[in-house]
């Protein structure tokens, strides 16, 4: 297997900017300028490189502490490749069944949303790596230690001879630390997307959990809550269909759940974490979890506080008095 080091440098506006994406408004987190990607074997021996500066369409003009961090200037945007057709070269260049890796999760989702809004396929990458994760599994963090690329690079005692934030130069550091590595066995062990969702749902080692699922592919935030082929679960013990109460809590932040009674056997948490990996669409996944008395309670607890917050708010906007007409005199 050959696998893909990239990094991407994007530009982002003084004002946020959005997007629909099959009618869901989605922000744009950026809009690539420069990538840099490397292709290397198992070993992490160097088999190709690819660099470009693009020419961006949404956010032409470079932003003053993006021109700091990567030393480009609004000439060189302007004489970068036109995006689309940079973003098309790339995909050439790296081929349809390319898996990537990247140091941190940041730039896949960037990516992607760059494919979409350039008219290109955004399913594209479909395997991608965190080698930040596979560093930790094989370089548990220390006290005081950063996880930055170039705070990893001085961990290691890799000689700093290029500046850092060049899209092409952090792909060859990042590729450096590969070399540090047992890069195949990291692979390997990677967990895959299923995975990495039930290891951010069942957090508590001490809980008790029934109906693990997974879902992929969706638009809506609150489909958790909203989509019934999510919602529709039925009592571990007796098959009961289960009715979630009207109030969800929330828990980390993408994790929620909410109580569902069983008129048998009493109440059970349904709970969900949600994960947008890609930028585009949320991964879901779902349990049942068997209540504890402390954990009961703090549901209660915090179930109360949550309707005295709502209420208080209800109250408030009603008493606000309504704005007047404005009436203008001929």
């Amino acid at each position: 297997m050959n696998l893909i080091v990239f990094d991407l440098e994007w530009n982002i506006g003084y004002q946020p900017k959005t997007f629909h994406y099959h009618d869901i408004e989605l922000t744009l987190r950026g809009e690539i300028i420069q990538i840099g990607a490397v292709k290397i074997d198992l070993a992490g021996n160097v088999l190709d490189t690819f660099e470009m500066t693009l020419k961006p369409r949404i956010f032409r003009k470079m932003q003053y502490r993006i021109a700091q961090v990567t030393g480009l200037s609004q000439g060189d945007l302007e004489a970068g490749v036109p995006i689309v057709q940079g973003l098309a070269s790339f995909k050439e260049w790296a081929g349809p069944d390319a898996e990537f890796a990247e140091w941190g999760l940041d730039d896949v989702p960037v990516l992607k949303q760059n494919l979409f809004l350039c008219g290109l396929d955004e399913r594209w990458p479909a395997h991608w790596y965190d080698l930040q994760r596979v560093f930790l599994a094989q370089y548990p963090r220390g006290e005081g230690e950063g996880m930055t690329l170039e705070s990893v690079v001085d961990r290691l005692g890799i000689p700093k001879e290029e500046p850092f934030h060049r899209a092409l130069d952090d792909a060859l550091y990042t590729v450096k630390v590969c070399r540090k590595l047992n890069l195949a066995a990291g692979l390997e062990a990677y967990p895959r997307e299923d995975a990495l969702l039930r290891e951010g749902l069942l957090v508590d080692p001490e809980a008790q959990y029934y109906d693990v699922q997974t879902f992929f592919g969706h638009l809506g935030h609150d489909d958790y809550k909203n989509d019934p082929a999510l919602t529709k679960v039925e009592c571990p013990v007796c098959g009961h269909p289960l009715t979630p109460d009207a109030v969800w809590l929330k828990r980390g932040n993408t994790g929620y759940y909410t109580l569902v009674p069983c008129p048998e056997h009493g109440p059970w948490f349904l709970r969900f974490k949600l994960s947008r990996r890609d930028g585009l669409h949320w991964n879901i996944a779902r349990c049942l979890e068997a209540p504890r008395p402390d954990t009961l309670e703090r549901w209660n607890r915090q179930r109360a506080q949550y309707l005295e917050r709502q209420k208080k708010r209800e109250e408030k906007n009603s008493a606000a008095p309504a704005a007047q007409p404005v009436t203008r005199t001929p």
